[in-house]
């Protein structure tokens, strides 16, 4: 099945069907394909037709018109049972299942292979131990579903999916409900299942820096319903993001791959230091204040510096100069003192700095 896609899709558009109705139309001329060995993340702003799409691919909502093929087969011609033992989905509700222990749950991921009865046999207990182990679950095999997390309920239903020994696994939203690291770690498990022969990853998600930093491939969606296929670094360069999800106040910085909030613009600082961790940081929190930093023509100077191992911000201008101990003092202090146009005297917030006195706040600073 190698250099043939797992699902692949012409001439596609998804939308709604209404009787007696003109069909509503979500997106079309969708050519798509999910090649072996790829994980692909599906992003695209609210309402923009991810839950259409994947409810499309997986057979749960009829197209517009178009072709959808499932590992070299058309799709509306796989029975159910055919189907499950191709295609298997992760669903994104949380998980209320609660008098089933784990490994009882991931065995229900068998029911393609075991036939009406429903009786395992010791390969289908080898599939489920293994798909629990794959997800790095093992330790949950025992456990009842009501002791678990949110997040080792996800790695269990994920480990439910790949118990069907699927070569498409379909995840709708799987980073829900969790918080960052239970999140990454997910992404992980989902990138090595990924890479097994013959296997493909779809996901639908909204950590867009997260899909950035995993995928492969991205499926985007825009507030148009345009739809853009790619590796993720080429749609940035294109500028697909930006246009895709900007809105008031928030941007697409393409340098740093991530969404960030524009702050009110307050002036130009000048950061001095090695480039480390401790620079990295320290410029985060400036451009989070509003303050730009630049090499020439700023009246005031950051210097990150070192003393027997204790790191201390160094604030001067061509008057005065102070050591902070903290970003968030520095940040604290600059706030106070900078205004919309250059680095002013707000005389009524002397008070609030006796340690530094009026000296800190030159005329026209």
């Amino acid at each position: 099945m190698k250099g043939t896609p797992l699902i692949s899709t012409s001439d596609l558009s998804i939308g709604y069907k209404r009787r007696n109705r003109e069909p509503t139309i979500v997106s079309g001329n969708l050519n798509l394909s999910l090649m072996p060995g790829e994980l692909v993340c599906l992003i695209g702003p609210n309402g923009a037709g991810k839950s259409t799409l994947i409810r499309t691919l997986i057979g749960m909502q009829p197209c517009i018109s178009g072709d959808i093929h499932l590992a070299g087969k058309l799709l509306n011609d796989f029975t159910a049972m055919e189907k499950a033992r191709v295609l298997s989905v992760v669903v994104t509700s949380q998980v209320s299942i609660s008098h089933f222990r784990a490994f009882d749950v991931v065995s229900l991921g068998r029911y393609p292979h075991t036939g009406w009865s429903g009786t395992l046999s010791e390969k289908d207990r080898q599939m489920v131990s293994y798909s629990l182990a794959a997800v790095g679950a093992n330790e949950l095999s025992s456990r009842y579903m009501s002791e678990l997390s949110d997040g080792e309920k996800q790695k269990v239903m994920i480990a439910r999916g790949l118990a069907q020994d699927p070569a498409v696994l379909v995840l709708d939203e799987p980073t829900a409900f969790l918080d960052i690291p239970h999140k990454i770690e997910i992404m992980r498990i989902l990138k090595s299942l990924s890479r097994h022969p013959g296997r493909a990853v779809l996901l639908s998600i909204h950590d867009l820096d997260i899909a950035v930093r995993t995928a492969d491939k991205i499926w985007l969606f825009n507030r148009k319903g345009e739809f853009y296929s790619g590796a993720p670094e080429d749609l940035i360069l294109q500028g697909v993001f930006g246009s895709a999800f900007e809105m008031g106040g928030v941007h697409f910085d393409s340098k740093k791959g991530t969404f960030i909030i524009s702050p009110e613009k307050k002036g130009n600082v000048s950061l001095i230091g090695e480039d480390n961790t401790e620079y990295i940081w320290t410029s985060h929190a400036l451009e989070r204040a509003g303050y730009t930093i630049c090499n020439s023509n700023t009246n005031v100077t950051i210097e990150i510096q070192n003393s027997n191992g204790d790191t201390f911000w160094r604030y001067f201008n061509h008057a005065d100069e102070h050591d902070f101990y903290s970003i968030a003092d520095l940040i604290q202090f600059l706030s106070k003192t900078h205004g919309n146009d250059g680095f002013q005297k707000p005389l009524s917030d002397y008070s609030r700095y006796p340690e530094f006195g009026q000296e800190a706040f030159p005329e026209g600073q």
